[in-house]
């Protein structure tokens, strides 16, 4: 899938440990669109690309990403995340 906005905001970089130790970084980055009624969407950068963004508020991009749901801990709501997997600067 893929979506297209400028920048809107950009969180900070987080890190949390896995069950194996490992530790990950994640960083959330909302894109909207330029249409008469703007779109918004939250997405979520893992690891390196979380630590190695380099765009700024303002930055067109284009990103293309998976989406995923999963549960909370009783299994009664859903949450769904977009994980970027590619990013293009536009001009």
């Amino acid at each position: 899938m893929d979506f297209s906005g400028r920048i809107t905001h950009i969180g900070a970089v987080e890190s949390f440990t896995n069950k194996d130790g490992k530790i990950l970084l994640s960083r959330e980055v909302v894109l909207t669109t330029d249409e008469q009624y703007p779109r918004s969407a939250c997405f979520t950068l893992r690891n390196e690309m979380a630590q190695n963004f380099a765009y700024h508020i303002g930055d067109s991009l284009s990103v293309r990403f998976d989406l995923y749901a999963r549960a909370n801990k009783e299994g009664s709501r859903y949450f769904n995340q977009l994980t970027v997997w590619r990013i293009d600067k536009l001009f």
